[in-house]
């Protein structure tokens, strides 16, 4: 019997030692993707002059605090580490709380968040509007969205 409980014990540590190694093999592969981080600007002004000097377009992004879906985005699409540093080099990114800010008005956002829109330095009406996702969407379509907008401000 003696035998037994030692095998047991000797199992019991065996597992405990395997879930320590799994859980820090997932903690090191999860760091990797959250290490960047979207550099967002809150005010219009300094997100259009920043956008104007820099030939940039705009990504704003239309949230509401108690939005669930606002919530899915951040911390899936916009946790993406490889998204966050092509945005923070290549757009200049707006995050615009549509319950505190008239800006919503002029890209005519009618009650759906998230809603992120791509536009031209240009200005801030919905004719310099280039690309617009609605919902939470995947990493992938904001690349697309943004290479797209780019290219048009760019050439």
């Amino acid at each position: 019997m003696a035998r037994i409980s030692m095998v047991k014990k000797a199992v019991a540590i065996m597992m405990v030692l395997a879930l320590l190694v799994a859980v820090a093999i997932g903690a090191a592969g999860c760091s990797n993707s959250g290490d960047v981080k979207i550099n967002w600007l809150s005010d219009w002004t300094e997100a259009l002059n920043k956008a104007q000097d820099e030939n940039k377009p705009i990504m704003i992004y239309f949230y509401t605090e108690l939005c669930p879906a606002c919530r899915h985005l951040e911390e899936n699409a916009f946790s993406d580490g490889a998204l966050s540093a092509y945005l923070n080099d290549n757009i200049i990114c707006l995050e615009s709380n549509a319950d505190r800010s008239t800006l919503h008005n002029r890209y005519e956002i009618k009650g759906t968040v998230p809603t992120t829109v791509f536009s031209k330095p240009d200005g801030y009406e919905k004719q310099y509007e280039i690309a617009r996702l609605i919902g939470s969407a995947p990493a992938e379509d904001f690349y697309q969205a943004a290479q797209a907008a780019l290219e048009q401000v760019q050439g």
